[in-house]
């Protein structure tokens, strides 16, 4: 997106998760048309479950540049909560049509179900899926992703601090090996931008850290800050773990960075 943004990266949010032949792929943010480009590469059939947060566009804007869906070999699960109403599908519909966009989703040659979300607990393939209800303009859903393996992996875009679900996000974060989570402000820009639905970097510090989890990484980063301001808010987020005297282990996302568990 420029040269402030050279080293972690200037797409809109897109999380991409494999467990064995399981693919979850968390918002479809710019992001997202990279990936599809990756995934061509392997010439293999491509069957995946999108997960969107929410229907904000910063986090669905890629998907109609996401080129495996225009191919006849794959299929996607395309899911998230409806509006008003309406259901996913028709919510999105509404969007992805002229003048909005000059092509309808009937454009996707992929196979592709659309379904609507209620926020109960589900499962994709032997994967279960708990959802959160985040503190964020017209809602949105966090993610906790429990493998048969044990292993644990957060997902949180878009929140604000509420004092009245700190304790019950803790206790649904509990022990994860991996949190995800938004940190969009600084201390100090977060007092300018209350009701914005955004974290500043050092609640999910504290969060994740009361929640015994073992590693948080910082995301959904403001578009103004460069990567050196990034890197001091690490810094900064580092200090913060150490007065804790928690094991966490924070570090920024990073655009195309992978992570074993």
């Amino acid at each position: 997106a420029g040269k402030h943004t050279h080293k972690y990266g200037g797409n809109t949010v897109c999380l991409s998760v494999k467990y064995g032949k399981n693919h979850i792929i968390c918002d479809a943010g710019t992001g997202i048309r990279s990936l599809g480009d990756k995934l061509l590469k392997s010439r293999k059939r491509i069957k995946a479950t999108i997960l969107l947060s929410h229907l904000h566009w910063d986090h669905f804007m890629g998907l109609p540049f996401f080129e495996p869906l225009y191919h006849k070999r794959n299929e996607f699960v395309i899911a998230s909560m409806g509006y008003k109403g309406k259901s996913f599908r028709d919510a999105f519909s509404g969007v992805m049509t002229p003048p909005y966009f000059p092509i309808k989703p009937k454009a996707f040659l992929a196979k592709v179900h659309f379904k609507t979300l209620s926020g109960e607990p589900f499962k994709v393939d032997d994967i279960l899926v708990e959802t959160f209800p985040c503190n964020h303009p017209g809602g949105s859903f966090g993610w906790k992703f429990v493998f048969p393996n044990g292993k644990s992996l957060v997902h949180v875009s878009d929140n604000e601090p509420d004092p009245r679900r700190c304790d019950q996000q803790i206790e649904w974060m509990s022990g994860a090996d991996v949190i995800v989570h938004d940190a969009q402000f600084s201390p100090a820009e977060y007092k300018q931008h209350r009701g914005w639905g955004h974290s500043p970097y050092n609640y999910p510090v504290e969060m994740a850290a009361a929640a015994n989890a073992k590693r948080l990484f910082l995301y959904h980063y403001d578009p103004p800050c460069a990567d050196r301001e990034l890197e001091r808010r690490l810094r900064s987020a580092r200090t913060i773990v150490r007065r804790l005297r928690s094991n966490l282990r924070v570090d920024l996302s990073c655009e195309g960075k992978s992570l074993f568990l």
